[in-house]
């Protein structure tokens, strides 16, 4: 009991400071006028992630130093989290509200969406992910990262002179990351101890209670960006958080240690992500935009799986 109420302690705080991260970079690319789209898909989905990215970086360390395999939260996590984001949440905010995807988007960040997840499940499909694995993944993001940058011109937009009124915002990154940081540690420990506590497998912690709890970011603030009527601002964060999420995190992680993958997340857990990042895909295609009986049969198709893996799948 006392772990639960750690890891959820631990994953308050990763929302508190991913809120301040999110805050600051906002208001940062506001100041140098850049695109909605641009911002979620290379800004906002670093800043949401990285409960995920700190998550993995400190997992790795204790599979490196302590020699205790936590893979299974590593790789859980950025399932779960990637899972949750475009079905639960895509779900929620599109009942709530209309949200689009320009073509160019739907096609370039579509398959760099899927390519993701697909480039993963072969990398690991013999049970293991290296060191060599994890470096590739992390080049093929900053290839798709630099792609973005170049697109958006940003050499010539932060060429703007720095003003005093944005100080505060690179103190909301700052503190933001601080306590990101501190409370990764707990939600990673906790973990853990629950997993080995209760013969729980650690990719269904990772899964169902830590992806779960790392997307509040990305639920807060596609609500937000409902709110205030910028939906490229909401979906753009949820693909590149997405893309992100398979690439970096697990990149990282086998970077430093390398991760032992179970069979059942190459067989069911990573096909069924693929299949339902097409079926996303194909909505917005379909219709140009994400209609709300849409948006109820993704939230149908989370509760389906979370089932599933509750009674063992």
């Amino acid at each position: 009991m006392q772990e639960i109420l750690l890891i959820l302690f631990g994953l308050i705080g990763l929302w508190l400071g991913t809120e301040l991260v999110i805050k600051g970079a906002v208001n940062i690319a506001e100041y140098y006028k850049l695109s909605q789209v641009f911002v979620g898909l290379a800004i906002l989905s670093i800043g949401t992630d990285l409960p995920e990215i700190v998550i993995a970086i400190n997992a790795s360390l204790h599979n490196a130093i302590g020699n205790i395999d936590t893979s299974g939260i590593i790789i859980g996590n950025a399932i779960g989290s990637s899972f949750n984001q475009i079905s639960i949440v895509l779900g929620s905010v599109g009942i709530l509200g209309y949200l689009t995807l320009k073509r160019r988007h739907l096609y370039e960040d579509g398959v760099m969406l899927l390519g993701s997840v697909l480039l993963v499940t072969l990398l690991g499909i013999d049970g293991i992910i290296t060191r060599v694995d994890g470096i590739v993944l992390i080049i093929v993001y900053l290839i798709y990262y630099f792609r973005l940058l170049h697109q958006e011109r940003i050499g010539k937009k932060i060429k703007k002179k720095f003003s005093k009124d944005i100080r505060k915002d690179f103190l909301f990154l700052i503190v933001g990351i601080v306590i990101i940081i501190f409370t990764s540690e707990l939600v990673v420990d906790n973990s853990i101890n629950f997993a080995d506590n209760f013969g729980i497998k650690q990719s269904f912690v990772g899964i169902v209670i830590i992806g779960l709890g790392t997307s509040l970011p990305e639920l807060a603030l596609a609500l937000n960006a409902l709110r205030k009527k910028a939906s490229g601002l909401s979906v753009g964060n949820l693909i590149g958080s997405n893309i992100f999420d398979m690439l970096i995190p697990v990149g990282m992680g086998a970077t430093i240690s390398e991760l032992q993958i179970e069979k059942s997340l190459i067989l069911f857990d990573l096909p069924f992500l693929f299949l339902l990042s097409f079926i996303v895909l194909f909505f917005f295609y379909k219709k140009k935009g994400l209609q709300k009986n849409e948006a109820v049969i993704l939230i149908g198709i989370f509760m389906i799986y979370a089932t599933l893996k509750i009674v063992g799948v």
